[in-house]
C-alpha cells in the first residue's frame, strides 16, 4: 500500500491553523489507531508543522517532545504508519489518524503500545504483598 497525500499544502496549513496547540511544547495530542482493527496503536504528539507533513505525504509525522524535532514514523525502523483518515476532536486539541501500520508502532516492538491490561499492575501489587 503506497501513501497518498490526504490534502494539498494550502488545505494541510489551513487545516493546521484551525488546531489549539496547547498540551507540552504547542502539540496536539494525536492517537494512531488501526484502520482495520480499529486497535489503538499509540499516542503521540503533533505540532503544526507534523500536521502539515503528514496531510501532504500520507505518512505520519509527530514531533518528539524529547529531541524537540519532528520525525517520520518509521524513519529508523522502517515501521511506517500510512494514514488514511485524519479526524479532528470538538475542542481542536487532539487528533486520530487512522492508519495503516506497517510492522510495530510500538517502540518496544509490539504491534500495539496498548498491549498491557492495567490489571497487571494490580496482580503484581498483591503478588509483592502476598495476596496472590
Amino acid at each position: 500500500m503506497e501513501p497518498r497525500p490526504l490534502a494539498s499544502a494550502e488545505e494541510a496549513w489551513k487545516i493546521a491553523s484551525s488546531l489549539r496547540y496547547r498540551h507540552i511544547d504547542g502539540t496536539v495530542v494525536a492517537v494512531a489507531q488501526d484502520v482495520v482493527t480499529k486497535d489503538v496503536l499509540m499516542v503521540a504528539y503533533m505540532d503544526p508543522i507534523a500536521v502539515v507533513l503528514t496531510l501532504t505525504t500520507g505518512l505520519a509525522h509527530y514531533f518528539s517532545t524529547t529531541r524537540k524535532r519532528v520525525w517520520l514514523k518509521g524513519e529508523t525502523s522502517g515501521h511506517y504508519q500510512i494514514v488514511k483518515e485524519f479526524r479532528t476532536d470538538c475542542d481542536g486539541d487532539a487528533v486520530v489518524l487512522k492508519v495503516f501500520q506497517i510492522g510495530a508502532a510500538c517502540h518496544t516492538g509490539s504491534r500495539s503500545c496498548f498491549e498491557s491490561s492495567a490489571s497487571h499492575v494490580l496482580k503484581s501489587g498483591e503478588e509483592r504483598r502476598g495476596l496472590l
